[in-house]
C-alpha cells in the first residue's frame, strides 16, 4: 500500500517540487534537487512502512525535500549565494505549483537544447517519467536513454536555464516541443508498451491537466493545442468503458456507450470547433477528426467508416506514418471489406513487423475465415508485445479461435 502511494505521488508531485526548487535554487543545482527529493522519499517509504501516513504526504514530503536541500546547500555553498536557505520552510500553493510546472516545461524546451533532449528533460523532469518508460516511447535501449538524458542534463545545468515564461518572440519554437511532450505522455498512458497495465489513468489526465493549464495563458492559445485538448478529451471520455473489470481491455463494438463521458465529449466539441477556425493543419488535428467520429455516434453500427476513410485518405496524402497507415487498415476492412484491407495491409505494411501489425493482421484474417493464419498472427503479437496485458488480449483470442 506504501509503495502504490509513493509511486502515485511520484508520478503527480514530483515534477512539481522538482520545478519549485530549479526555479528558487537555480538549474545549476538540479543534482542536488534530485537527491533531495529521493531521500525525502526514501524516508517517507522506511517511516511509513509502520507509522500513520500523513494526511498530506506531498507536503510532507516537500517540506523534508526542502530540508534535505537546504543542508546540502549550507555544505557546498556560503550563504550569500543562496539567501533563501535560512527562510522557514512553507507548502506551496496550487497556483505557485501549477506556475511553477509550466515554467519547468518551457525551461526544459530552451531552444540551446536539441529537440530530442528537450523531450527527455520534459518526459523526465515534468512529467515525472522514469528513465525505463522513456526508453520505450523513444529510443531502442535503456542504455541510450540514459546517455541521452545525461548529456540533456548536463547541458540543462551549463546553459544555467531560465525558468521564465518565454516572451512571445519565442514562444512558437518551444511550443511545438511541448505539445509533443503532452501527446506522449497521453499516447503512453492511453496505451503502455509496457508493463501489467494496459492503461495509465493518473498519465492521462496528467497530460490533459497540464494542457488545460496551458489553455488558461491568452499567449498559448493556438489551433495545435486546441487540437490536442479535444483528441485528450475524446479518448479520456472512453476512458471508463475501455476498462472493464480490472485491467480487462473492452473493444470499442463492445464498449458500454452508458459509460461515455458526455460532459469530456463535449469539451473535446468544443475545442475541435476552435482548432478547425484557423487555417491549420497537424496530427493532433488528424487525430481529434477520427476520435470525433467515433464518440459522437450512439452505436458502433452508425459509425461513419467512409467518413472515417475519407479522413485517414486525407491525411495519407500529406504525411509519412506507418502507425497512421495500420490503424487507416482498421478502417478500410469497415468501409470496404477485409479483402480489400488484406490486399492493402501487403502492399502498403509489408515493411511493418511489430505487434500491431500483427494483432491487425489477425483481426483480418478472423473476419476472411482463416483461422489457423489468424492464430499465427496473434501468437507473433503475444511474442512481440512487452505488455503482458496485451499478451492476455492475444491468448484470449487465440484461445477463442
Amino acid at each position: 500500500m506504501v509503495h502504490e502511494k509513493l509511486d502515485h505521488w511520484f508520478r503527480y508531485e514530483y515534477s512539481k517540487v522538482l520545478s519549485i526548487f530549479i526555479s528558487k535554487y537555480g538549474a545549476r543545482q538540479i543534482d542536488n534537487i534530485e537527491d533531495a527529493i529521493h531521500d525525502a522519499m526514501y524516508k517517507a517509504m522506511m517511516i511509513w512502512g509502520y507509522k500513520e501516513i500523513p494526511k498530506n504526504p506531498s507536503a510532507w514530503i516537500y517540506r523534508v525535500a526542502k530540508n534535505n536541500l537546504i543542508d546540502q546547500l549550507r555544505k557546498k555553498t556560503t550563504e550569500s549565494e543562496f539567501p533563501e536557505i535560512n527562510e522557514e520552510v512553507k507548502d506551496p500553493s496550487l497556483s505557485e505549483i501549477e506556475d511553477e510546472t509550466l515554467k519547468l516545461f518551457f525551461a526544459c524546451c530552451h531552444p540551446k537544447l536539441k529537440e530530442q533532449e528537450s523531450i527527455i528533460l520534459c518526459l523526465k523532469f515534468a512529467a515525472g517519467f522514469g528513465l525505463h518508460e522513456i526508453s520505450r516511447t523513444l529510443f531502442p535501449t535503456y542504455e541510450a536513454t540514459k546517455k541521452t538524458f545525461q548529456r540533456a542534463k548536463k547541458h540543462f545545468k551549463e546553459y544555467n536555464l531560465s525558468m521564465q515564461i518565454p516572451s512571445n518572440k519565442y514562444l512558437k519554437d518551444r511550443m511545438e516541443s511541448v505539445l509533443k511532450v503532452i501527446f506522449l505522455m497521453f499516447t503512453e498512458g492511453y496505451r503502455p508498451t509496457d508493463g501489467d497495465q494496459i492503461l495509465k489513468e493518473d498519465v492521462c489526465f496528467e497530460a490533459l491537466q497540464i494542457a488545460t493549464t496551458i489553455y488558461k495563458h491568452d499567449v498559448f492559445k493556438t489551433s495545435k493545442l486546441y487540437a490536442l485538448i479535444a483528441l485528450m478529451c475524446y479518448k479520456s471520455a472512453r476512458l471508463e468503458a475501455r476498462m472493464k473489470g480490472g485491467n480487462t481491455f473492452i473493444r470499442l463494438e463492445d464498449q458500454d456507450r452508458n459509460l461515455w463521458d458526455k460532459e469530456l465529449i463535449r469539451e473535446g466539441n468544443y475545442f475541435l470547433s476552435l482548432a478547425i477556425k484557423e487555417d491549420n493543419q497537424s496530427e493532433y488535428h488528424f487525430h481529434a477528426a477520427v476520435e470525433s467520429q467515433y464518440v459522437n455516434v450512439d452505436k458502433f453500427e452508425n459509425t461513419n467508416w467512409q467518413g472515417l476513410l475519407n479522413i485517414y485518405n486525407y491525411w495519407k496524402k500529406i504525411t509519412k506514418n506507418p502507425s497512421l497507415e495500420l490503424n487507416r487498415i482498421v478502417v478500410v476492412m469497415q468501409a470496404l471489406g477485409p479483402e480489400i484491407a488484406m490486399k492493402e495491409l501487403n502492399e502498403n505494411c509489408k515493411d511493418q513487423r511489430n505487434q500491431l501489425f500483427y494483432a491487425i493482421k489477425g483481426e483480418v484474417l478472423l473476419k476472411l475465415n482463416k483461422s489457423n493464419e489468424a492464430k499465427r498472427c496473434f501468437e507473433n503479437a503475444m511474442e512481440i508485445s512487452r505488455n503482458s496485458t496485451e499478451k492476455k488480449l492475444m491468448e484470449n483470442k487465440i484461445a477463442r479461435i
